[in-house]
């Protein structure tokens, strides 16, 4: 009776949780890999007398070493307690070890986590402060442009939604934890709808500041397909149309000293001009940087001050040269996967928003959602909006990361 028991409750653990007490669990890549740092971090603390070893390497590898320790000692408990639970034959006793058994499990899951985060975190080379998004018009002219204006306006409100979520819940953890949104720069297009209203824009430029923004927002880069009914049209036909976006990654001006170099940048200041391309103000505000190693030109006009144009100039041209030199160093080793470059073009058909079928699909991980309203509303209350795509976007890259460190590793 007590055996069945026992068998009964077994088969109620999660099978994702049992994995941690299996035998097949000495093979999962994260403790391979961890196991090789610990074993890279002896031979360093050996020689450090000897030899010059990087002092922040020692500490990087420090981290992972706490992380790996609590890990092991959560493990163990939670097999010992496995243990006497599949022998134990006391009815009693086999429930305060189920329930033992349930806070362990809980336990070692937060620090197997804790430790990949430690591995990841270790084996990526960019820390930014926040992301720059440009979005641009692509094919559907004006209702491109609308498409356009309606991403802009969701992602500004997803921003604005996760960062009101996470003070509320006090959870500084969560996706969009202390972000914030500026506009830089908008080109508005002139489009005539059938109900007179919607913001259309030719292009944008918006910078999100705030913890992890590049690190979630980047799987947002890519060309991206609205499917509906244009409101700039009375024929009441299908249209698909497109819009692209580019992300990239912000640093503070000293963070980015081997990447910019002020002596390469060409300065030009002039009178900001509008659409027509008359001029629109009598000084001289708008600020034009050409870095002339690489050719990248940045054009700021928004602002009436030419300190605040040149300000959001500099942003946006540390930003692209950043990412250049991420795609060169990407290219030179694509198994790293440092950045979202390496695993995908940007030209990329990434996400489809269909409104007659009110589904929004992420055509990576082959995910479909419903309520396509409340998503470009911003809305993710019920789990299953933006956050929740770049939240399996996220994972689904970290497993591909991890396993490509694995392989490294292994033909070193």
């Amino acid at each position: 009776m007590a055996r069945r028991v026992a068998a009964h409750l077994a088969r109620r653990l999660p099978v994702q949780l049992r994995t941690f007490c299996s035998s097949h669990y000495k093979s999962n890549v994260v403790e391979k890999l961890a196991s090789a740092m610990m074993v890279e971090r002896e031979k360093l603390l050996e020689n450090m007398h000897a030899t010059s070893v990087p002092s922040q390497r020692i500490k990087d590898l420090e981290a992972v070493h706490k992380a790996w320790t609590a890990w092991n000692e959560r493990k163990r408990s939670l097999q010992e307690t496995q243990k006497l639970f599949e022998t134990e034959k006391d009815k009693d006793l086999l429930e305060m070890a189920e329930s033992e058994l349930a806070s362990l499990r809980e336990e070692a899951e937060a620090r197997y986590e804790a430790l990949k985060g430690q591995i990841l975190t270790n084996t990526r080379s960019i820390k930014s402060k926040g992301a720059i998004m440009e979005l641009k018009q692509g094919v559907g002219g004006q209702e491109s442009c609308l498409f356009l204006g309606e991403m802009l306006r969701m992602y500004m409100k997803f921003c604005e939604t996760r960062a009101q979520r996470a003070l509320e819940e006090n959870d500084p953890g969560m996706l969009g934890a202390g972000w914030s949104t500026e506009l830089l720069a908008a080109t508005p297009a002139d489009v005539s709808t059938t109900s007179g209203s919607g913001d259309a824009f030719k292009e944008a430029i918006l910078q999100i500041h705030g913890p992890n923004a590049f690190e979630a927002l980047r799987f947002e880069a890519g060309v991206h397909r609205v499917q509906r009914i244009p409101a700039t049209q009375n024929l009441g036909k299908l249209q698909t149309s497109t819009m692209a976006i580019v992300v990239l990654p912000m640093q503070e001006e000293n963070d980015a000293k081997d990447i910019i170099d002020p002596k390469d940048v060409r300065i030009e200041t002039m009178r900001a001009r509008g659409s027509g391309g008359q001029h629109v103000n009598r000084t001289e505000s708008a600020v034009r940087l050409t870095h002339e190693p690489s050719g990248i030109t940045v054009s700021m006009q928004d602002s009436r001050s030419q300190h605040q144009n040149r300000t959001k100039a500099w942003e946006v041209l540390r930003a692209r040269l950043l990412d250049q030199h991420l795609q060169k160093e990407a290219s030179e080793n694509r198994a790293m996967r440092r950045s979202q470059v390496a695993s995908a073009d940007r030209s990329e058909r990434v996400r489809t928003y269909n409104f007659p079928q009110d589904r929004v699909t992420d055509h990576r991980i082959g995910v479909s959602l419903s309520d396509i309203h409340g998503f470009m509303d911003g809305d993710d209350s019920s789990g299953t909006g933006l956050a929740y795509l770049i939240e399996e976007l996220m994972a689904k890259e970290d497993d591909l990361h991890l396993h490509a460190l694995l392989q490294a590793q292994e033909t070193t």
